[in-house]
């Protein structure tokens, strides 16, 4: 099946890096996209405070579009998503209000298309097992929080979260893919929203409380799903570090990036250079640290199977001289030569073995 596509405005000019990284994802995951035909945009945040039907009625012209791809529509964008979400739900259960809807639109919307966010349709249609199997490269020792912000996971209904202030989906498909997931309790505290238009200071301080508590989590940097959370976390970090007097530098990547960087993307295919917080050099020092620990790892397992042949290979040797004095049993004070130790291991020593001075 053929998933329909909607970008939305954001994805399509000012993060196009959650674009591009999130269509390369999809892709390596194969699963089929098209963007959705002639979309519009959905009115977002403003049109349903000024008009409810002709805020439906915006929406309702995206699924009217997406029908013509398929039943089924992943919007990335959590604004869009609610959106597009909530008039999902509402026209296909109010006949009355489609009619109305219908209306309004040039030409009438008769479909039942679903609509889905990001990290709900990786959870459910893609699955943990199948990103896990999929990872190419080594993140386990990339330290990060997952911030879902206020849309992302609330309200649960719509979202498909279990909890409104718990969501964990980002947090599994992020182990999944081998990432080390910090546990925090600012999911889905506000970073200040659009409210930092008009005043300034207060995105300046919910922005600045979260990425305290990133780091007081353990985490070198946060992931997110949401263009406008990215805006304040990442474009605005500098202004924060001016306002409150700290000096903040914590890579804000999303979601898709980390995954796909996980599953073998190049940083050019996440458009890793578009982040003004540079993420490159701290994905590379998590790298080189993986390699490192996995080098380590595997040194200590080839001494210690070389420890194991050596002893396998002085007992067959105490044997043979027993069978070749007429002796086929092995006499129970008899000398094994122990295996020397390697660094920073203890010399063994099994019942029968002299210990030397």
């Amino acid at each position: 099946m053929t998933l329909a596509y909607y970008p939305g405005c954001s994805l399509h000019k000012s993060s196009i890096e959650f674009d591009v990284s999130t269509r390369n994802l999809l892709s390596v995951l194969g699963v089929e996209v098209v963007e959705v035909p002639d979309w519009t945009c959905c009115g977002s945040s403003p049109a349903h405070m000024m008009d409810h039907l002709l805020a439906q009625a915006l929406a309702a012209r995206n699924l009217r579009q997406a029908a013509l791809v398929g039943d089924e529509m992943l919007v990335p964008c959590p604004s869009c998503f609610q959106r597009e979400k909530n008039a999902e739900v509402e026209i296909h259960e109010n006949d009355a209000l489609r009619a109305e809807v219908n209306e309004v639109l040039d030409s009438p919307y008769t479909g039942r298309v679903k609509v889905y966010a990001l990290p709900e349709y990786l959870y459910r249609f893609v699955g943990e097992e199948k990103i896990a199997a999929s990872v190419k490269v080594d993140l386990s020792e990339l330290r990060i929080v997952p911030y879902y912000g206020c849309l992302l996971g609330r309200p649960s209904e719509l979202t498909g979260e279990v909890d409104n202030e718990q969501p964990m989906m980002m947090d599994l498909l992020l182990q999944a893919a081998g990432v080390d997931v910090k546990w925090w309790n600012y999911k889905t505290e506000c970073c200040g929203a659009s409210v930092g238009m008009p005043k300034m200071e207060i995105q300046r301080r919910l922005s600045g409380k979260i990425l305290q508590q990133a780091l007081a989590a353990g985490a070198e940097a946060i992931v997110v799903c949401c263009p406008l959370c990215h805006v304040n976390l990442d474009l605005k970090q500098e202004q924060i570090n001016r306002f409150l007097g700290t000096d903040y530098h914590v890579p804000v990547l999303y979601l898709p990036q980390v995954l796909g960087l996980a599953l073998g993307l190049s940083e050019e295919q996440v458009m890793l250079h578009k982040n003004v917080v540079d993420p490159r050099p701290l994905i590379a020092k998590a790298v080189a640290a993986a390699a490192a620990r996995r080098a380590e790892e595997e040194r200590k397992a080839a001494a210690k199977a070389a420890k194991a042949a050596a002893r396998e290979k002085a007992e067959e040797t105490v044997a043979a001289e027993a069978s070749a004095s007429g002796d086929a049993s092995v006499p129970a004070d008899a000398v094994v030569p122990a295996v020397a130790a390697g660094p920073g291991e203890a010399t063994v020593i099994t019942e029968g073995e002299e210990v030397q001075p």
